[in-house]
C-alpha cells in the first residue's frame, strides 16, 4: 500500500557547511521528526543531476522522504513541538510538501 509522504527540500549556507549541515540533519532533525505521531521512516538525497530544458541548477541540493500514516496528525504534532527541536544556522530555502497518493501504476 502506498503511503503519505512528506517531502522536504533543503539546502545548506553554503556548500562549506555541508559537512555540518548534513551531520545535524541525519543525527538530530531526523530524529526529531522521526518522533511525530505515525512517522515511519526518512529517506535522504542528495541531487545527482538535474535534466531541465534549460539546464538550470537545482534551487534544492537535498531531497528528504518521510514516509508516515497520517500526515494531519504529524503536521498537529509538528505545529505543537517544533519550538522543541534542535535547529541549526545552517539550513537555508528549506520547503515540507504534503503529498498523498491518487494513482499508482507499475510495470506488471
Amino acid at each position: 500500500m502506498t503511503r503519505p509522504v512528506w517531502i522536504a527540500l533543503t539546502n545548506s549556507v553554503s556548500p562549506e557547511r555541508d559537512d555540518e549541515f548534513n551531520r545535524w540533519y541525519n543525527e538530530v532533525h531526523g530524529k526529531d521528526l522521526l518522533s511525530l505521531p505515525s512517522m515511519r521512516s526518512m529517506t535522504r538525497y542528495r541531487v545527482a543531476q538535474q535534466i531541465t530544458p534549460a539546464g538550470q541548477q537545482p534551487q534544492h541540493r537535498y531531497l528528504a522522504i518521510y514516509d508516515l500514516d497520517d500526515p494531519k496528525a504529524a503536521y498537529e504534532a509538528l505545529v505543537e513541538r517544533r519550538s522543541t527541536f534542535t535547529m541549526t544556522d545552517t539550513i537555508a530555502d528549506p520547503m515540507l510538501l504534503s503529498y498523498v497518493p491518487f494513482f499508482t501504476k507499475t510495470n506488471d
